[in-house]
């Protein structure tokens, strides 16, 4: 990170337990969140001008072994804190990002002689909030297996959603459905970021930010209005192991952005501010640029990755994009399905792969030629989406 303007943090004193809760407010009053204990249970519910977003959801992670973080717990303690701060960006479509917020920090204490600790941290901004769980170091947890992970997002009325289906072959790259979340059949995995429109035209978005070292994260709808999160099992394992891990740890930001418009979403930096700052000494060599490719079509079903009668990446369709790129100064092509390997199934076994012999249809040497002559730079896309400058 690049800090335009020295960041400016102010520690509150830690507060103590009132009875209705513990609040934070964004910087500009827009947004608050509330923090409740119900019954040794942590819940937490969102308002955007006095109107409600989401009501009481609950927080909280179950171990496989030993005492969870999810009944019987006691506020140890809470903690404020405000950021502001200006940094730049290394590429991107706005250079100087504001990142301001006002942070409430809760720990959270298991019974017993043997108490486990774990703090909730919310950073509550006036486009959204997020919120993730730490584990410190800490005596009585070392290593710890995550069961299931209780966080909620309880949405106030029944909005309009734009979805896909999580666990399937429609993933992330496919087009979406649209219903109202109470039209979602009840347990059926959904994607994030969920993207949902409400009766009085806000516009929210439920994601994660920094996901490292711990499983990611779908959300399953309830049949009433509620989204559990729903973590991605461990390989190869059960299916009830979901996150491995040892103190000190922390879990990804879960987010929920909130604007006026469509557009307040794409220009919210809410997730971007909460992902790990920049930790490359030296961003010289990233060179931004646009492109055009061979592979939506194969997304939509007019084209195949696989050879035959509609096979996409053929010299002929190559040449075609080459032409439009050059004619609209566009640097880059990027050609999916080039080289053999992708007959069969290739989404669950890439070993017969072979990224240096090209399709029979697909002639590698005449396209490099011609969009060299063209000014035109290849970009050859490998599965699952890593991509390899051809030239």
């Amino acid at each position: 990170m690049i800090a335009g303007v020295i960041p400016i943090l102010f520690l509150v004193a830690t507060q103590s337990w009132a009875q209705d809760g513990v609040e934070v407010v964004s910087p500009g009053g827009v947004v608050k969140l509330t923090l409740e204990m119900r019954d040794g249970e942590p819940t937490y519910s969102v308002e955007r001008l006095g109107a409600d977003i989401l009501s009481a959801s609950q927080l909280g992670v179950r171990f496989s072994e030993g005492a969870s973080f999810d009944t019987g717990l006691t506020l140890a303690g809470t903690e404020n804190a405000t950021f502001d701060e200006t940094w730049t960006q290394v590429w991107g479509e706005k250079k100087d990002i504001r990142n301001n917020y006002n942070e409430l920090r809760a720990a959270l204490q298991t019974s017993g002689d043997t108490p486990r600790r774990m703090d909730i941290v919310f950073r509550v901004y006036d486009d959204g909030f997020g919120f993730r769980y730490e584990w410190p170091e800490q005596e009585h947890l070392g290593t710890f297996v995550i069961a299931e992970e209780l966080t909620e997002f309880n949405i106030a009325g029944d909005p309009k959603v734009w979805w896909i289906p999580a666990y399937g072959r429609s993933h992330y790259e496919y087009v979406w459905r649209e219903d109202p979340l109470s039209g979602i059949a009840r347990n059926q995995a959904v994607h994030t970021p969920l993207t949902m429109e409400t009766a009085d035209r806000l516009y929210l978005s439920i994601h994660e930010a920094a996901l490292v070292d711990y499983s990611s994260m779908s959300l399953i709808p309830d049949g009433d209005g509620g989204l559990k999160a729903d973590l991605a099992p461990w390989g190869g394992d059960d299916g009830f192991t979901l996150v491995r891990g040892r103190t000190p740890l922390v879990s990804p930001w879960r987010t929920v952005q909130i604007a006026d418009t469509p557009g307040g979403l794409i220009e919210s930096y809410l997730i971007l501010n909460l992902n790990e700052p920049n930790a490359l000494d030296d961003t010289s060599w990233i060179k931004p640029a646009k492109y055009i490719g061979i592979w939506w079509s194969m997304h939509l079903g007019d084209w195949t990755w696989e050879t035959g009668p509609n096979h996409g990446a053929t010299t002929e369709h190559a040449k075609r994009y080459i032409d439009f790129a050059a004619e609209h100064d566009l640097p880059n092509v990027l050609i999916e399905g080039w080289n053999a390997g992708w007959d069969g199934r290739w989404w669950g076994d890439g070993v017969n792969m072979n990224f240096t012999r090209p399709t029979d249809d697909f002639d590698l040497d005449e396209v490099m030629a011609y969009a060299a002559d063209r000014g035109v730079n290849i970009v050859g896309d490998l599965p699952p989406g890593n991509s390899l400058a051809l030239m």
